[in-house]
């Protein structure tokens, strides 16, 4: 009896059937699917630390070093137009310094350890001045804009943080838990890094980060 299975005119149909039913649930649920790279990066797999004492615990990723400028980059997020989005929770803030940052690295190249030892942008929480900020790294710091925090930040709570490029264009957004005001800030950079990989980042705390996302836009 003839292996139907095995029969290469059979294989081809499956794998043509295959793609079908990926389509189609890719339409049914919408575009996103198509969309997106890693839907989520929910432990130390698939990330490189640059600096920092990481770790990963119940889908949190954490940072316990008091360092200027740790990092964790995700390896396989390079791109051009794309966002990154996370939960972003201050844990410590030492009361010896008057300012501590946390959140987000996009469009970043050659990252190495050491302040702003990168080519890339970042886009954070600060404590000090209750602020959403925006900068440039080129082995060196250029804050681009800055706007105060509609709802004031505390330590131990969670803040949704977005990061987005598209183009020259960068935006920023932080929504508060609970149903609070929101913050967003946007900019043109018209000399702009055009393409690189996406990351965290803290700066003088000991930060968290949860449901990271990176999505094609």
């Amino acid at each position: 009896m003839r292996n139907h299975i095995n029969n290469p005119r059979n294989q081809k149909v499956a794998v043509v059937l295959g793609l079908v039913v990926i389509l189609g649930i890719a339409w049914l649920t919408g575009p996103e699917i198509i969309r997106r790279y890693h839907p989520h990066y929910n432990s130390l797999s698939g990330w490189k630390q640059i600096s920092g004492r990481w770790s990963s615990q119940a889908d949190v990723l954490s940072n316990t070093n008091y360092g200027r400028g740790d990092m964790l980059i995700a390896e396989h997020s390079n791109g051009g137009d794309y966002s990154i989005a996370a939960d972003v929770r201050f844990d410590i803030v030492f009361s010896e310094t008057h300012y501590g940052d946390a959140g987000l690295v996009i469009r970043a190249t050659d990252p190495q350890p050491g302040v702003d030892s990168y080519m890339g942008y970042y886009a954070g929480l600060r404590l000090n001045d209750q602020a959403l900020v925006l900068g440039r790294a080129t082995y060196g710091w250029q804050e681009l804009a800055t706007r105060k925090l509609a709802t004031p930040l505390s330590i131990g709570s969670w803040y949704h943080l977005e990061l987005t490029a598209q183009g020259c264009n960068l935006s920023a957004t932080v929504t508060p838990s609970e149903g609070r005001p929101g913050t967003r800030l946007d900019f043109k950079d018209e000399h702009c890094l055009t393409h690189g990989v996406a990351g965290l980042r803290s700066f003088y705390a000991q930060a968290s980060w949860q449901n990271v996302k990176i999505l094609v836009k």
